[in-house]
């Protein structure tokens, strides 16, 4: 588990967000599921199809964890709908490869304990180090988190990050969930945006004391971020953070801090923005709907009174 980091004037930030304090937007409404009981169904077009119970998968496969940013695809810029955790599981391909998927299948479908069935071409399983994930920083999922099993897509939306997992299907394309389709071609974009939440100040906080540590946390896009910049006079000028953080695996959010001495007493809008190592910048101006591949920037208005 991260330590937490220490960015200046007795302020911490914690990298990993604790199971408690993480969001849940849940969809589960049955009875608690008895994971003595429970199995996972792996089917469809396989050579070997199998149903494992929770206890073969930590038994029989090398177990794994990821540091990885969950984001819903509803967030809004400088939302709360997005936390960081340990996730530990299964390689989602040492199951795929052991079942042997068919070379006709198109998508996985994917079915859960809630009754949402969602389908995703294979090859959106290929392109980042997916998990059968069974902990959350170091502990069994809980109910609202996707209790017993749930997958974990790092790079991806939440919506991808099935919960309360129990089967997973090889099939057609042609034979997935036409209106979800529909849905997808909607949200426009998968992968996580490029996207920076300030998390220091608070909206309309009054700032008595110079200086004063400007902090957040950065994640998203296609490429590894590179720095973080911030600005205090309507994005006029900008200036280099500090990146106190870096994860371990690259999906997850980088920390940033800067110390703030500002000029002057009166309002100021604090703005932050990310730029990956290809010299991707998030936009301002609101060109491209948020999630579109780059986040429209987070600003915050403070009152400096000394």
């Amino acid at each position: 588990m991260a330590e937490a980091i220490p960015v200046g004037d007795g302020h911490i930030l914690d990298p990993i967000t604790s199971t408690e304090d993480f969001f849940i937007l849940s969809r589960y409404k049955g009875p608690k599921i008895d994971s003595e009981k429970w199995c996972l169904e792996i089917g469809g077009l396989v050579d070997n199809p199998l149903r494992l119970l929770l206890e073969d998968l930590k038994a029989s496969y090398s177990q794994v964890s990821v540091v990885a940013t969950l984001e819903c695809v509803i967030n809004k810029v400088g939302g709360d709908l997005v936390g960081t955790a340990t996730w530990t599981g299964v390689p989602l391909m040492d199951v795929l490869s052991e079942v042997g998927i068919d070379a006709g299948a198109e998508e996985l479908h994917l079915k859960g304990e809630d009754g949402l069935d969602r389908a995703y071409p294979l090859t959106d399983f290929l392109e980042t180090p997916s998990l059968l994930a069974y902990e959350m920083n170091g502990k069994p999922l809980t109910i609202g988190h996707g209790f017993p099993l749930r997958l974990v897509v790092p790079g991806t939306y939440g919506f991808k990050w099935r919960r309360w997992l129990k089967a997973m299907i090889a099939i057609k394309e042609k034979d997935a969930d036409i209106k979800w389709h529909e849905w997808k071609e909607l949200v426009r974009l998968e992968k996580i945006a490029l996207t920076t939440k300030i998390l220091r100040p608070h909206k309309d906080e009054i700032i008595a004391n110079s200086p004063f540590i400007v902090a957040g946390a950065s994640w998203g896009g296609e490429s590894k971020i590179r720095t973080v910049e911030v600005s205090f006079d309507g994005c006029e000028t900008w200036d280099p953070a500090r990146i106190v953080w870096r994860p371990p695996d690259p999906n997850a959010w980088v920390l940033w801090a800067f110390s703030w001495n500002p000029q002057h007493n009166g309002h100021y809008v604090v703005t932050a923005k990310a730029i990956d190592v290809k010299g991707r910048v998030q936009i301002s101006d609101g060109r491209e709907d948020h999630p579109s591949g780059l986040a429209p920037l987070h600003e915050v208005g403070v009152l400096v009174h000394r």
